[in-house]
């Protein structure tokens, strides 16, 4: 039996008896290579990598062959204890994610509709005063100013929509109270179905779990359903721009993936979906669509393959901006370290040749893993007791500092924008090392995407954090790397050619940056403080504030900027009676009061509204909705306070009770 032939057996028996090695670095999918090679390139970046370029399935087999391949080789165990990649950090980094998860209450679904964040451009709970002089009053705080975002509240400063499905699995309405009389709000009706909510003009869309429809509530108190239509994938997020609806939805292919099906009855063929040339950790399709409010046609789509974690979704003006993750798994890594002459250098001629061979057999990644593993222990076996102790060390010692060298290449995120202006489509692409961690890690400013990323911790080499200056077309044109080393990003705000990001492991950094030169950002100022932030928000000029915690408890903090290279803690705040703020999970919970100097902060018991004028920050209501509080708003010079069951109207000039309001 010739040596290709031994191979091939070898791997395949291993297969049968289930033995796997090689944990990918952040515990995501497997990969397959399309070109074949495993050998470190020329140009020195780690083997396999290539810049992606995007194309189509050639038929519906080879979609789900697709997922199926990624589906099945999505947990591979951890390397061999024989020959053990240096420094197993891939636990150490899922118990301080554990950790930090238990200190600051959020949540880790990392595609939520509402992810916590900082906030861009402007979109902080504006005011809106009609021209015939009826009273101004607030919107939904969004990211950008001109693309409403949904929420469980909304209002036309006349009628209030709330819908508090998120807190309490026994509603299943949305309730409608009229405000119009400032002296006498009262609940008016109910629309039998609760999600979150839009209001487009006279429509107000609401989306559920499994469904969305659009009712007519022209007359608040007696809505009219218009159109109701089935939610087939999970709904990702949505906009309201333009008196457009759109929609990213995303759907997990099954057993019968053709066609995707992700609203209503439309259906899109397998064979439009667009994907990378190279290897992703795609588990999903994510389908951008546009929708008609008033009717609920959808009007156009377009499909991309994603990544459900370590992903993230933006919107803006111009574009969709939908990600994916590339991950390198520890086979990979190795087979690259081991074609690189450092690497080659630690083996015999026999072991050489045997991993040569690994790049032209046809078997799963699972069965060259195990036989990579196996020729490891035969090269290992021909030494004595201290060669082999030498060769251990050199081959941990190598193999981590392989990974440092190559570490922004291990983990990246493919960006596909989705051009808005017509008929939705696909019109560029590019890759940055890391991941996001949310929709504020993206933000379009002057034809260019700033993105703020994470490089993973792995292999004994220390987490960092990037930040991305790209082109039209996602080429990189600029950076700023390193920032938080063994630490990861928190929150990020980008406002207008400012960029500001926390970062957190034991304290908490706070970044200002000057991105006014997209070829040339840089790190203007750092501020090092207790606890940490996980939105932040301008108040005003040289005003920022931040909405973490700090001990485990609810933090407020106030930073002047007005000297970018020297940003100054003016107050904080800190709820010591409380267990967190549902801020930290949803920008959408946070509101400004500009006209009288406030923000509303919600707590686990209670609800806040502190005063920021003057660089300090003072309590000026504390309000009981008889549990959590959820959402506030303001008409006129009134304040709403929604919790679970009802709502409490303070007078903003005195900040005394007038009402409450059963829902």
């Amino acid at each position: 039996m010739d040596r290709r032939t031994t191979l091939i057996a070898v791997a395949l028996a291993a297969l049968v008896v289930g033995s796997v090695i090689g944990a990918g670095l952040t515990g995501l999918f497997d990969e397959r290579r399309t070109d074949g090679t495993d050998t470190e390139r020329a140009d020195g970046s780690l083997a396999g990598r290539s810049e992606p370029e995007l194309t189509t399935f050639a038929s519906e087999d080879a979609f789900a062959e697709y997922f199926a391949d990624r589906s099945e080789t999505a947990a591979l165990t951890r390397p061999s204890a024989t020959v053990r990649a240096a420094g197993d950090d891939a636990a150490v980094d899922a118990e301080a994610d554990a950790d930090d998860v238990a200190e600051s209450g959020r949540s880790t679904d990392a595609g939520g509709m509402a992810d916590g964040g900082g906030m861009s451009d402007g979109g902080a709970g504006e005011t809106t005063s009609a021209s015939n002089g009826e009273p101004r009053y607030s919107e939904t705080n969004v990211q950008e100013a001109a693309l409403d975002e949904p929420d469980v509240l909304k209002t036309d400063g006349e009628s209030v929509y709330y819908a508090d499905h998120r807190y309490t699995s026994r509603w299943g309405e949305t309730s409608i109270v009229d405000v119009s009389d400032p002296e006498a709000p009262e609940t008016i009706g109910s629309i039998p179905l609760s999600g979150d909510l839009l209001l487009a003009g006279e429509t107000l869309i609401v989306l559920g779990d499994e469904e969305a429809a659009g009712y007519d509530v022209s007359d608040p108190e007696a809505p009219d359903e218009q159109w109701r239509t089935d939610l087939e994938a999970r709904l990702e997020t949505a906009r309201l721009y333009d008196g457009d609806l759109y929609l990213v939805l995303v759907d997990r292919p099954g057993d019968d993936p053709c066609p995707i099906e992700p609203y209503g009855d439309r259906t899109i063929a397998c064979t439009d979906v667009v994907r990378p040339t190279t290897d992703a950790d795609a588990d999903a399709v994510y389908t951008a669509a546009r929708v008609d409010p008033e009717t609920g046609r959808l009007e156009s789509e377009t499909s991309v393959v994603g990544s459900r974690s370590l992903s993230a979704t933006y919107v803006s003006e111009n574009g969709i901006y939908l990600s994916y993750t590339r991950s390198t798994d520890e086979y990979d890594l190795r087979r690259s370290y081991l074609g690189s002459e450092n690497g080659s250098a630690l083996l015999d001629a026999e072991a050489r040749e045997r991993v040569a061979a690994l790049d032209d057999i046809d078997v799963s990644k699972r069965a060259k893993a195990v036989e990579l593993q196996e020729i490891l222990d035969d090269w290992r076996d021909r030494m004595d007791g201290d060669a082999r102790r030498s060769s251990d060390r050199a081959f941990e010692t190598g193999l981590r500092d392989y990974a440092a060298a190559h570490q922004r290449e291990l983990t990246t995120t493919g960006i596909v924008r989705v051009d808005i202006d017509g008929d939705l489509s696909v019109d560029a692409s590019g890759e940055v090392p890391g991941t996001p961690l949310n929709q504020f890690s993206m933000d379009e400013h002057d034809d260019h995407l700033r993105i703020a990323t994470t490089i993973p911790r792995t292999h004994g080499v220390d987490s960092v954090n990037d930040v991305y200056v790209l082109d039209s077309d996602l080429e990189t044109v600029g950076s700023v790397t390193g920032l938080g080393v063994d630490e990861r990003i928190y929150s990020v705000r980008f406002e207008g050619d400012e960029g500001y990001v926390v970062t957190y492991r034991e304290i908490d950094p706070f970044y200002t940056l000057d991105l006014s030169d997209p070829t040339d950002p840089a790190v203007d100022g750092k501020l090092k403080l207790p606890g940490f932030s996980e939105y932040l928000h301008p108040l005003e000029d040289d005003l920022v504030l931040g909405i973490g915690q700090e001990d485990r408890r609810p933090k407020a903090t106030l930073f002047d900027v007005s000297d970018p290279t020297d940003p100054v803690e003016l107050d904080s705040e800190i709820l010591s009676s409380e267990y967190g703020s549902d801020v930290s999970r949803t920008h959408t919970a946070f509101l400004q009061d500009e006209a009288h100097g406030v923000f509303f902060m919600p707590a686990s018991q209670g609800s806040y509204v502190f005063d920021y004028e003057g660089g300090d920050l003072e309590e000026v209501a504390r309000v009981d909705v008889g549990g959590p509080g959820t959402r506030a708003m303001y008409v006129g010079d009134r304040l709403y306070v929604f919790g679970e069951d009802h709502a409490v109207v303070l007078d903003e000039t005195t900040w005394t009770e007038e009402t409450r309001i059963d829902l």
